[in-house]
């Protein structure tokens, strides 16, 4: 898209911040309202090539799921990639058995940091908001709990370092993923 656009090469900074931003919008903003549509289809037609060689698991991530489970939490998925990519991804990540609902967008619902994806979670799980918590890696997690009424989880794991996601207040914030597992709250009352 920048080659297209902008005749130059995306760099690493610049690319993961933008990581977990909407593409509608964020793609107007930076290459003009006109070009949306085409850079959106460019940018999934170039993820879906190389999402599944390039995405992995965080470390600690599988053994926080499984202590989860052991735990009988109810687990869902709310991203803002698109949802039936989503889907597989997890089936590749060999995880997706772990996830009751997994939402993105074109779901039918609007992306984070909007609330209706974890609406629509709550719905289905008939788990109360009090009893719901979003451990996430933005600061556009962060946004979408705090819009939801909902407690944030941050976890400096991803893109945004510890400070960064400090500034947006998370109910809690932790330096790694691997954390959470030694926690004995998760992120919250341990009878959530």
């Amino acid at each position: 898209m920048f080659s297209k656009f902008q005749g130059r090469e995306l760099t690493l900074e610049e690319s993961n911040s933008y990581v977990g931003v909407p593409l509608e919008g964020l793609l107007g903003k930076l290459f003009g309202k006109e070009n949306e549509d085409e850079a959106i289809t460019i940018f999934r037609n170039r993820y879906k090539e190389v999402c599944f060689e390039k995405t992995f698991l965080i470390k600690g991530a599988k053994e926080l799921l499984l202590l989860l489970k052991d735990e009988k939490k109810s687990l869902s998925v709310a991203t803002n990639k698109t949802g039936s990519i989503s889907r597989k991804l997890l089936e590749h990540l060999g995880i997706s058995e772990f996830f009751g609902c997994v939402y993105g967008v074109f779901d039918g619902l609007e992306g984070k940091p909007s609330p209706e994806m974890i609406d629509k979670i709550v719905e289905k799980t008939a788990i109360p908001k009090t009893s719901t918590i979003l451990i996430g890696d933005s600061p556009i997690d962060i946004m979408t709990a705090k819009n939801a009424g909902i407690h944030i989880c941050s976890v400096a794991s991803g893109n945004h370092t510890f400070e960064e996601l400090e500034k947006y207040n998370p109910d809690y914030l932790y330096t790694a993923i691997s954390e959470l597992s030694l926690a004995n709250t998760y992120c919250g009352d341990k009878n959530d």
